[in-house]
């Protein structure tokens, strides 16, 4: 087995839970990203933690469609995948109720069935492979296919 080992720091150095925090990655990517906490904020100009859930699990839901459309032999010249959480908060802490992906792809010599199968695949897969508990999440897909040009 191979184990693999990703880290991020965030630093709040401005009195928490006052000021904003700065999230860094390891491979120096994201070297200060502003972090929003508050719950209420609709559109704040910093990213909010379940914002980068949704792209983490977006990441790997696009990397595991990606691998089995070149394992069947269907590459893909554009993938393009929004990922939309919704949270419900029982008591202080919020909770992850449902998850919808919506799937954007041009791909040659596939259909619209192969394309549904193969992201409903790869949804299971995220789900599994990051422990989510797939009996309290509702899960949505949605795939759309366009000609290759």
């Amino acid at each position: 087995m191979t184990t693999v080992t990703r880290t991020a720091t965030i630093r709040w150095l401005t009195h928490p839970p006052e000021g904003s925090p700065r999230l860094s990655v390891g491979s120096k990517s994201i070297t200060a990203l502003p972090l929003s906490v508050d719950r209420e904020a609709d559109e704040p100009l910093a990213a909010s933690p379940i914002e980068l859930l949704a792209g983490a699990i977006g990441s790997i839901f696009a990397t595991f469609v990606s691998d089995a459309l070149v394992k069947g032999s269907t590459q893909a010249s554009e993938l393009v995948i929004d990922v939309t959480l919704t949270m419900s908060v029982e008591g202080e802490d919020p909770v992850l109720t449902g998850l919808a992906c919506n799937l954007l792809a041009r791909v040659a010599r596939i259909d619209h069935e192969q394309l549904d199968a193969v992201a409903r695949t790869a949804i299971a897969r995220c789900i599994a492979v990051l422990n989510m508990r797939a009996e309290a999440i509702t899960v949505s897909i949605e795939t759309q296919l366009e000609a290759q040009s």
